[in-house]
């Protein structure tokens, strides 16, 4: 009797484990399917290179497949111009050069609209400029150029106490260079104003020197108010930042969904990657939520920091249609580099100077704005930089350019494809896993994605029709996905999947085991009834 009630147990518990392991299959593998459908993975390929001048045609590219991401558009209303793209596909790899590892990846999208190589100024539907000014810091350079709407070719010149100066985010003022000179005509000193624009953005005294009054200026504390005692210290030539108006940009935006475009005016074709940082908390990287920028900012992101990677067809493509690139490297490679390549930053590559590669515009963002990595400042937004030029050397040239933060540490590649199911887009990127040393200890690396094999990063994908009227606040957009960093070891990368291949193997048997343990268990309790 009692040999027959462990014979009971024994089938029982092997009925609880078959269901168990059935139960934690189904839940494994389910589990599975959800992280799998958004997650990108890159994949290790021993001596991979890239070819940037034909985006995904390196052989390696072909055994690697498309992660197909759902977008959605940035501003989803009636009427509104964002969202055409809805899907853009997506491959990741990696390699080791000279033992120093690159990632890799290749983003397709099919074309809506025109195909743009055009890089307009955005405008509103009415036409009207969407920026007129540019962010700068704000200081004491930043001035008043007054006028009246009868005569703008007469102004007055004055400074703009910080304070007062309109700022967005805090810390940037919006401004518009303008360069001050003065002329000796006939032993007279007479002062010009030089780029100067209406609060429309377009230019004073249609583009001709405007004559200057009278100024009141601020230079670091000592206030000029004649023309001589500006040339005597010094100034003449150099470039201020005059002040915006107080009309339009950037909060009055945010009531657009739409901007102007034609055939003969468009944007450019973008593709952009983004990075987390941190600062967000875990649920903000579930799928139920999208890492938009708010409308009516500089680009501000709605939770978190982050590293942006935009790619431009214009001017950053290097593509023979893409008038903006001087190609067909960034630099000469016979001229001295511009940019100092550090010897602790390890790029055995020499990204900047592929044949055929293009670049991105490297950005970090937080809740106040987009800020620019590197290169030659004043390019529509705020600008992380060598802190050891202030705004003022920067604004007239006076910095050494070869110290500048090197913005060309992420090359790209760009083209399209006509297909039988449409014109398709192909972008590629490629980056060092670290750049730590890149600015030798400046800091410019605090603001950038750093990699390793075997993490898991957040990411998101963004695409901007051009052609279609898509630009600055009107995209398409993805959720937060995975991007996940297989090892160089193959092995390593396929132990989580074990239990799931045991519970699947496991699945199909437990029908026959249960038949067959049902048809022993009831034999047994029949036998051990018997006994009685």
């Amino acid at each position: 009797m009692a040999n027959g009630y462990t014979k009971l147990l024994a089938l029982g518990a092997l009925v609880v484990i078959a269901i168990l392991l059935a139960s934690y299959g189904a839940d494994f593998a389910l589990n599975s399917a959800a992280q799998a459908s958004s997650t990108v993975t890159a994949y290790y390929v021993p001596n991979a290179s890239p070819d940037l001048g034909s985006p995904g045609s390196a052989s390696f590219w072909s055994t690697i497949p498309w992660t197909s991401v759902p977008l959605v558009p940035t501003i989803p209303v009636p009427g509104g111009i964002a969202g055409h793209t809805h899907f853009v596909y997506v491959k990741a790899a990696w390699t080791y050069v000279d033992g120093t590892p690159y990632i890799m990846i290749l983003m397709k999208a099919r074309n809506h609209g025109y195909i743009s190589w055009m890089a307009c100024a955005e405008r509103t539907p009415n036409g009207r400029i969407w920026q007129p000014f540019s962010e700068l810091p704000a200081g004491w350079w930043v001035v008043n150029v007054s006028y009246t709407e009868s005569n703008e070719s007469v102004a007055s010149l004055s400074y703009i106490p910080q304070s007062q100066q309109i700022q967005y985010p805090p810390g940037q003022a919006l401004g518009n260079p303008i360069q001050i000179i003065v002329l000796n005509e006939s032993g007279k000193l007479v002062g010009e104003i030089l780029g100067a624009i209406g609060p429309k953005g377009n230019p004073l005294n249609n583009g001709n020197p405007i004559m200057i009054k009278s100024l009141s200026l601020n230079y670091s504390g000592t206030m000029i108010t004649s023309l001589s005692q500006f040339v005597k210290m010094g100034l003449n030539g150099t470039t201020w930042a005059q002040g915006a108006y107080n009309e339009f940009y950037p909060e009055d935006t945010a009531k657009y969904v739409s901007l102007f475009y034609n055939s003969t005016y468009m944007y450019p074709e973008r593709f952009a990657i983004l990075w987390s940082l941190g600062g967000a908390p875990s649920q903000w990287y579930q799928v139920a939520y999208t890492p938009h920028m708010m409308p009516g900012t500089t680009g501000a992101i709605s939770a978190g920091y982050d590293e942006l990677w935009v790619l431009n067809d214009n001017p950053r493509a290097n593509n023979t249609q893409d008038f903006g690139y001087p190609g067909p490297t960034l630099f000469s490679r016979n001229s001295t580099p511009p940019y100092t390549h550090y010897a602790s930053y390890r790029d055995p590559l020499n990204l900047g100077y592929l044949q055929n590669q293009g670049l991105i515009a490297d950005a970090y963002v937080n809740g106040s704005s987009i800020y620019y990595i590197g290169g030659t400042p004043f390019v529509g937004f705020p600008y992380l930089n060598n802190p050891d030029y202030s705004a003022w050397n920067l604004m007239n040239g006076n910095y050494n350019a070869s110290k500048l933060w090197d913005p060309s540490i992420v090359a790209t590649g760009l083209t399209y494809k006509n297909t039988q199911t449409g014109t398709y887009w192909y972008a590629e990127f490629v980056r060092t896993f670290s750049t730590v040393g890149v600015s030798d200890g400046q800091g410019m690396s605090h603001y950038q994605v750093q990699l390793s094999p075997g993490k898991t990063y957040h990411v998101a994908f963004a695409v901007f029709q051009g052609g279609a009227g898509e630009s600055v606040d009107f995209k398409s957009i993805s959720f937060w996905y995975n991007l996940y960093i297989q090892p160089a070891s193959s092995s390593s990368s396929y132990v989580p999947l074990l239990p799931l291949l045991v519970s699947l193997a496991i699945v199909p048997v437990i029908p026959v085991a249960m038949k067959s343990l049902g048809f022993s268990f009831i034999r047994a309790f029949k036998n051990e009834r018997n006994k009685f």
